[in-house]
């Protein structure tokens, strides 16, 4: 992703270091070409068949990357400056913004003509995101974890690793600026290169601790990234002072370097263990080959410099924007989770042309840029932005004036299959609601109720009258969290008070319960989530404990041989047990209905989602969870089931009374919530303990 450099010893090297050039010559270092060249063959071949399965190719560019610019940067701190920071970054970002905004303006045309209408507004907002660079820091705010690619797989994904590239390129440049600027001239050198390592252990360190704590966010977040980067500039300090692998060992850890990079994705599950200390296998490997750069036939330096890895390193950039938006784009249109190899050829081959046409495109504007004028390239990578931004923001402000709320009528959504509301039966609705364009953001969280993965406190939020004598507690995954209106509504109608405590992937069960075959879901800060629940439950505070968790996930201790619903049941009556009055009810509301995400290309046929023809088998989509046994064991306990409200006797639509009612065929949308709130009242006020008068 960044052009090969020519590096000058700032120190003589030893004479025991044959074939390293003396102080005032330069040696081009042509292994990074190659180096480029198969990192980015393994990202493609990981994406097309690696099911999700990650190379480590990227982690190996971001080492690259911090090894180019830490030479340059240090180079011109020995020379005393300027570091022409505004120049260097023009110069980089003209390179790489054009090509960029390309890609980006057409995702932008596919979501509006290929990729499904329910995920358009997420991919709008992450066009904005990868055009200003920040793309990693949106995906970690949008919750969204790193994908297998699929029909509702973001397009706009791989911008991550791009946008933590980028943040290095802007923030390193001042760092050594000011360096230059505040530090005598003869510690000046030592400085930066204390500075680059204490921050480089302190992001490993960062990295290790928030991997085992949140995966999948500590995978975009750029602290933790920094240090793939500030090793390979620590490593250009090696390769500066020709403190590199003496010549007699060059081919040896050429070979170990190059097959650490190749094997690492085969070794580590990268989406899981990246940049934890996992990632030193892949950055190791690239670092490795390069300080054994400039070996003898038998290492793999002839390899890496050939003609064949350098022209793949001259495609590499754009092969690697191109090839995963048209992933994309053929798995919805064929509707597969996977591509067959044909398919995946047709793929590559495409990426291939795209790249080779997005260079014709360029030729004229990038040489009329890098003439040695500033603002041509500046001017350059305002209009690279403005092509990609402007009409993503557009779209995202009239996909927001479409997705107003819709007043709904009395017989909307849960209502059409209340036997008691008669006058619903020949009602007739002329679309459904919300629009598919919106689908995805109509859910009623709240960011105060809401605890997300990493989070350093625990989200609790007060609903209705918070001096009210009635105190109800809330707590569960987002299955619940989608009922935040609802909880508001009836507080507020009951003049209650209701807390609300939600955790991203994690329900309330006991601590150190065994899920999707990790203790806690692989999770730690589930744990302390319910821990934490629990000393609510326990504190005497409420009078009744309302509780409700996705049915998906797999309950189950391989030790223990005891699986499934029963586990699950022992589990949720542990926490249950946790309250400290045993007349405080705990109110389980049984999981609403899985339907899988194929199931809303259905949607797209407005017709079929109004006669009802979009559903699945009522008995396919409700999962069994055990909440039953667990209510059945546990004193006061008991189960509220509205399926019946949202499923027929046989089947359980999509669309109920001109209202969608999952948003993600996991969860309900905002809307269809907000119909099942008459109903989840009158079950509250039947269990609700009255206060004493």
């Amino acid at each position: 992703m960044a052009d090969s450099v020519v590096a000058r010893p700032l120190r003589r090297p030893s004479t025991r270091q044959a074939n390293v050039p003396p102080v005032g010559q330069r040696r081009r270092i042509a292994e990074i070409d190659g180096l480029r060249g198969i990192a980015l063959t393994l990202v493609v071949i990981f994406h097309l068949f690696g099911n999700g399965r990650v190379s480590g190719g990227v982690d190996v560019f971001l080492a690259v990357s911090g090894f180019l610019l830490t030479l340059s940067l240090a180079r011109g701190l020995a020379a005393g400056g300027p570091l022409g920071v505004r120049r260097r970054w023009v110069r980089t970002f003209a390179r790489l913004a054009p090509p960029a905004a390309l890609v980006l303006a057409t995702i932008v045309v596919l979501s509006y003509t290929v990729l499904t209408p329910w995920t358009r507004e997420q991919n709008l907002i992450e066009v904005v995101s990868a055009a200003l660079y920040v793309e990693n820091w949106q995906l970690i705010l949008s919750q969204l974890s790193y994908e297998a690619a699929g029909p509702a797989t973001s397009p706009v994904q791989h911008f991550w690793s791009l946008s933590v590239q980028a943040q290095f390129f802007l923030v390193m440049p001042l760092v050594a600026t000011a360096i230059l600027a505040a530090i005598p001239a003869a510690v000046r050198v030592r400085a930066f290169w204390t500075v680059l390592g204490l921050a480089t252990v302190l992001s490993f360190a960062y990295a290790a601790i928030r991997n085992a704590e949140a995966p999948e966010a500590t995978y975009f977040d750029s602290l933790a990234r920094f240090w793939e980067l500030g090793v390979g500039g620590l490593a250009a300090g090696l390769f500066l002072r020709a403190a590199v692998v003496p010549a007699r060992a060059r081919a040896a850890t050429g070979w170990l370097g190059l097959a650490m990079v190749v094997a690492s994705g085969f070794v580590f599950d990268g989406g899981a263990a990246y940049p934890g200390p996992a990632a030193l296998m892949p950055v190791g490997g690239a670092l490795l080959v390069l300080l054994s750069s400039g070996g003898g036939a038998a290492s793999p330096s002839a390899l890496l410099s050939s003609r064949a890895l350098g022209g793949l390193d001259r495609l590499s950039y754009g092969l690697y924007l191109w090839h995963w938006p048209l992933l994309i784009a053929a798995l919805t249109v064929t509707g597969r989770d996977h591509v067959s190899l044909a398919g995946a050829a047709v793929v590559l081959a495409g990426a291939v042309l795209a790249t080779v046409a997005t260079r014709g495109l360029l030729r004229w504007p990038t040489s009329w840029a890098s003439v040695d004028r500033p603002k041509r390239a500046a001017a350059i990578v305002a209009i690279a932005v403005l092509v990609a931004a402007l009409p993503a923001s557009v779209g995202i402000a009239l996909e927001r004036r479409d997705g107003l709320p819709v007043e709904l009528g009395p017989c909307a959504g849960a209502a059409a299959l209340d036997a008691a509301r008669t006058e619903c039966a020949d009602t007739v609705y002329s679309r459904v609601v919300p629009g598919l364009d919106v689908l995805r953001e109509d859910d009623a969280n709240r960011e105060e109720c809401w605890t997300r993965r990493g989070d350093a406190e625990f989200g609790l939020c007060t609903l209705g009258d918070a001096s009210a004598a009635t105190r109800v507690l809330a707590v569960g995954d987002s299955h619940n969290n989608v009922l935040v209106d609802v909880y508001d509504d009836i507080a507020r109608h009951q003049g209650w008070r209701i807390d609300v405590a939600g955790s991203e992937g994690c329900q309330w069960v006991a601590a150190g319960t065994v899920s999707d075959g990790n203790v806690d879901g692989g999770y730690p800060l589930c744990g302390q989530w319910r821990r934490f629940v629990g000393g609510l439950v326990a504190s005497g505070d409420y009078d009744a404990v309302v509780t409700l968790g996705s049915s998906r996930p797999r309950f189950g201790d391989a030790s223990t041989g005891i699986e499934g619903p029963e586990y699950h049941a022992q589990q949720l009556a542990a926490a249950w047990g946790e309250r400290a009055d045993p007349s405080v009810p705990i109110i389980a509301i049984r999981d609403n209905p899985i339907y899988g995400e194929d199931a809303l290309t259905c949607l797209t046929d407005a017709d079929a989602a109004l006669a009802g023809r979009c559903a699945v088998p009522r008995a396919d989509a409700l999962i069994e969870t055990g909440v039953e046994r667990a209510a059945a064991s546990v004193p006061n306990a008991h189960v509220i089931d509205l399926t019946d409200r949202t499923c027929e006797p046989l089947s359980c639509s999509l669309a109920v009374g001109g209202v969608v009612v999952t948003r993600d065929g996991s969860h309900l949308t905002g809307t269809f919530a907000s119909t099942l709130t008459p109903y989840l009242e009158t079950e509250l006020l039947r269990l609700v303990p009255a206060p004493a008068a």
